[in-house]
């Protein structure tokens, strides 16, 4: 398993290379200890250690400037190093122009990154047409899909407004993940600065992970400060999901061997954190699972894991508490949330139904995108199909760890974009008006001592033209969620066996403007109608 959460997490999504066997015998100018580097500077790409590798590359680059292998897999590192990344496709040019065609390739990605889609399409191309090549078609068909997607959103950008929340949140080295009370005042986040609670060092370099906190007076938030013990330890600590009152957190932590991860959750009491606990074991498994986010009534947890039986890579699963308090066995959200790709990152907007998440597949940009779904049936965990939220809110590169305000008009995620502080930065997103479009039902349904039923609701459009949808209830406690477009009427049918079905016409309006309104249906027994019918008569 990758230590390292951010680089398992940022690399470029079809970055794909073979790292050839030295070809620097006999190369000009060059001696066995200058062979013995490259050979060094080759594991060091293979095991992914970029800034390392870098440092070797950088030191043969100036024995020959015409060693094309040189050239491509220096640009290959500067690729995968935030602050780097525009060194890599002048290194790329080099190397094609010395005779390097698998640089045609990787210098298409690195002009997706600098946005001249046309060019990085007909270098794509270009590229696909060469023989003996490393990267499969589907792999390079897939990178011009993402090309021209990326061309499409960027011609059509959405009306919102991005800033980068400054100096006082960010820091040079990697800031992510923040997650952000429903009342928008406090927020906690992750943080690979100097100053980590354990003073230690991942292998690539980095400081371990710690959990910072922030508050916002008037409008402004504060500078962000360690939140200290119990949530950091001298391991990696990471946040990932906050209850919308703030007062359950979910940590990703290593464990002592710092050879693997589970997920905590911390109690707050006052004005303390609790010791945070290990997870069920329904969500913890031998495989990874670095992401997770709470229901707004505590009952339903969503989280990602790579672990076998998925749709490909990381996807998205749900569990919900059981009536005896135990935990269900995970469900995956399906293939309409998760593709071959990876899925992470999940944020379960306080509303309780509608869903955000970040992705590499779908119809991204580039990289990572932020993706929007919204719940259809609660006990069926069916989804709509998600909705790419846009440029400029996504980017070429990763943006990922979406959270957004209750009121649905303010989020915050995490992205590596120019002019920032640093590696990864936290940004602020204003939305012109709410994204959150849908109107809720939450309902129950019962006889009348007040017992459960196990019913059906069939929704049509109020000419009675078209079935917009079929809930059932839980059987067990007769309620049901329900999601609907705001100021529609609809035609309602509820139906249990044994009983007398309900007609009648609902609007998805709330009497204080709001986005929710609790429903309560009572059924009758099939034989207390009929001896209503017969003393009628």
């Amino acid at each position: 398993m990758n230590l390292n959460r951010m680089s398992h997490r940022y690399l470029f999504p079809f970055l794909f290379t073979l790292i050839a066997p030295t070809a620097g015998w006999g190369q000009a100018n060059y001696t066995r200890v200058h062979n013995r580097m490259l050979d060094e500077a080759k594991m060091l790409l293979a095991v992914e250690d970029h800034v390392e590798a870098a440092k070797i590359y950088r030191r043969l680059e100036s024995v020959d400037t015409t060693f094309a292998e040189v050239a491509h897999e220096l640009g290959l590192c500067y690729a995968q190093i935030p602050g780097l990344r525009h060194k890599a496709a002048p290194l790329f040019e080099r190397a094609l122009r010395n005779g390097h065609s698998e640089s045609l390739y990787h210098l298409g990605l690195a002009r997706h990154r600098q946005e001249r889609f046309d060019e990085a399409i007909d270098l794509l191309s270009r590229y696909k047409a060469t023989k003996h090549r490393l990267v499969a078609d589907a792999e390079v068909d897939r990178a011009m899909a993402i090309c021209r997607n990326a061309k499409a959103l960027v011609r059509t950008p959405v009306d919102l407004t991005v800033r980068n929340l400054g100096a006082l949140i960010n820091s040079p080295a990697h800031d992510y993940c923040p997650l952000v009370t429903a009342d928008g005042n406090t927020m906690y986040f992750t943080s690979r600065r100097e100053g980590t609670t354990g003073g230690l060092k991942d292998p690539n370099g980095q400081w371990f992970e710690d959990i910072y906190m922030a508050r916002r007076v008037d409008e402004v938030w504060s500078n962000a400060v360690n939140a200290g013990v119990p949530l950091n330890t001298a391991l990696q600590d990471a946040t990932v999901g906050l209850s919308a009152d703030g007062t359950s957190m979910i940590i990703y932590r290593t464990g002592q061997g710092l050879v693997s991860g589970d997920l905590f959750e911390s109690k707050r009491s006052v004005a303390l954190w609790n010791m945070p606990e290990l997870m069920t074991e329904r969500i913890n498994s031998e495989h990874h699972e670095p992401s997770a986010t709470l229901s707004p009534d505590g009952e339903e947890i969503y989280f990602t894991s790579d672990r076998p039986g998925g749709f490909g890579g990381r996807d998205l699963y749900r569990i919900r508490r059981l009536p005896n308090g135990e935990w269900s066995l995970p469900l995956n959200l399906g293939p309409t949330i998760n593709t071959p790709f990876d899925e992470d990152a999940p944020f379960l907007h306080s509303d309780g139904t509608t869903l955000f998440f970040s992705s590499n597949g779908h119809g991204t940009m580039g990289g990572y995108d932020i993706f929007k779904s919204v719940m259809l049936d609660h006990d069926q965990c069916s989804w709509g199909d998600p909705e790419n939220m846009g440029y400029p809110l996504n980017t070429v590169n990763d943006d990922i760890y979406f959270c957004l305000s209750e009121d649905g008009t303010t989020g915050y995620f995490s992205s590596e974009r120019p002019g920032g502080l640093g590696a990864q930065d936290i940004y602020q997103v204003v939305f012109p008006s709410s994204q959150l479009e849908f109107f809720v039902v939450r309902g129950i349904v019962a006889d009348p001592r007040d017992e459960p039923l196990r019913a059906r609701i069939v929704v049509e459009d109020e000419g009675r033209e078209e079935i917009v949808g079929v809930y059932n209830t839980n059987a067990a406690t007769g309620r049901y969620l329900m999601v609907l477009k705001p100021g529609a009427r609809y035609h309602l049918r509820t139906e249990a066996e044994g009983h007398a079905a309900v007609e009648e016409v609902l609007t998805a309006t709330a009497p204080d403007h709001g986005r929710e309104i609790s429903k309560e249906t009572q059924l009758l027994p099939l034989e207390q109608v009929e001896g209503m019918t017969r003393n009628e008569r």
